[in-house]
């Protein structure tokens, strides 16, 4: 159980105080610039820092996954699905038009986010039954796999899921400002119980895997156990994501379940640092700020006055351009930051905290 001494630990933590540090920083500044594009990407920042940290957290115990995007889309069309039809009882048995905005609204976007994460659980342990005894990287294409099928299970199943076309969920939580900070305590509890999770006698087991899965079997850990643990709690934080995602979004369809969006939060997590508290949520914070930026009306129209001409036979040069800098920078991080940023900003946090040594006098 998570006990005094593990939050203790916790709130002594650099990495979790700097995360602090910069999710009051998020958190302050819509106050202050209040403008709705800054709010979208500083909300679309924190749902994919738990995407990315539920990735992290089964990474963590030395498994891989391609195919993440199966349980992002199953949390958000299982709460997206079960919000609507919510919304729909209570709108038929209290006579109104929309659904009434209060604290039971809150409650009810708060309850389905769960569900979803739960759902996209419950999925994710028949998968890793079935699938956990494999060696990482098969298992990463296996689950990969699996997002492929989920993707056509929702188009044969369209009268349950409506996935082919796709259809807005039910507003619990107004969109702008009350929305964000629901996000924000979301990937608060959410990345504080990973940390914890990580720092417990079970994390030690994971990181034990992660290690050595031989060795560790050798020590008496029941190394199948654990992994469809890790694998079960990462699968349940990365539904969570999808609720959010759907909600945030305001509409949900079967390219939820893009490839794009299982690769996600692997490029977010080496960007960031593998193995670290902050680097899905630094992974986070500069590839959604790139891909947001570069993807705005004015940035695109500079890019195809200036370097349209070089690339004439791509009509939009705003997204290849945003794939090339992130593959660029991805490139340049691996070879020469493998442990992504993160390591750096604790370094530069170091110098700037480091008082200088007086110089000592000679005798």
């Amino acid at each position: 159980m998570l006990n005094k001494q593990k939050l203790s630990t916790l709130v002594q933590s650099k990495s979790f105080q700097l995360f602090l540090i910069a999710t009051a920083i998020l958190v302050l500044i819509p106050i202050f610039i209040r403008n709705s594009f800054f709010m979208f990407v500083f909300t679309l920042i924190f749902i994919f820092g738990i995407y990315a940290a539920s990735w992290n957290f089964l990474a963590n115990s030395g498994q891989g996954s391609l195919g993440h995007a199966v349980f992002l889309g199953i949390g958000g069309f299982a709460s997206a699905i079960i919000g609507t039809k919510i919304s729909v009882a209570i709108i038929s048995a209290s006579g109104v038009y929309t659904m009434p905005i209060g604290f039971l609204s809150v409650l009810i976007q708060v309850l389905v986010i769960l569900v979803g994460g739960l759902l996209s659980a419950g999925i994710g342990l028949l998968i890793g039954l079935a699938c956990v005894r494999l060696k990482a990287w098969y298992l990463a294409i296996v689950t990969f796999g699996f997002s492929v099928i989920a993707e056509t299970l929702s188009s044969q199943f369209d009268s349950i899921t409506n996935g082919i076309n796709g259809f807005p969920p039910a507003t619990f939580v107004p969109s702008g400002y009350p929305f964000y900070l629901l996000v924000v305590l979301f990937a608060l509890a959410s990345i504080s119980v990973m940390y914890l999770l990580m720092k417990s006698r079970m994390g030690l087991a994971f990181r034990a895997i992660h290690g050595n899965e031989v060795e560790a079997r050798m020590i008496g850990i029941n190394t199948t156990k654990y992994k469809l643990i890790a694998f079960v709690i990462s699968t349940f934080f990365a539904g969570l994501a999808g609720g959010l995602y759907v909600y945030f979004y305001g509409f949900v369809d079967n390219s939820i379940f893009s490839p794009a969006n299982s690769f996600t939060p692997l490029i977010m997590t080496v960007i960031g640092g593998l193995g670290t508290v902050a680097g899905p949520v630094v992974g986070s914070i500069f590839f959604t700020s790139v891909g947001q930026i570069l993807s705005t009306q004015s940035v695109t129209q500079s890019l195809n006055s200036t370097l349209g001409p070089f690339f004439p036979k791509a009509g939009y040069v705003g997204p290849p351009l945003t794939y090339l800098f992130i593959g660029v920078i991805l490139l340049l991080i691996v070879i020469f930051f493998p442990k992504g940023l993160t390591p750096l900003f604790h370094k530069f946090y170091k110098y700037i905290m480091t008082e200088e040594k007086p110089e000592k006098k000679k005798t």
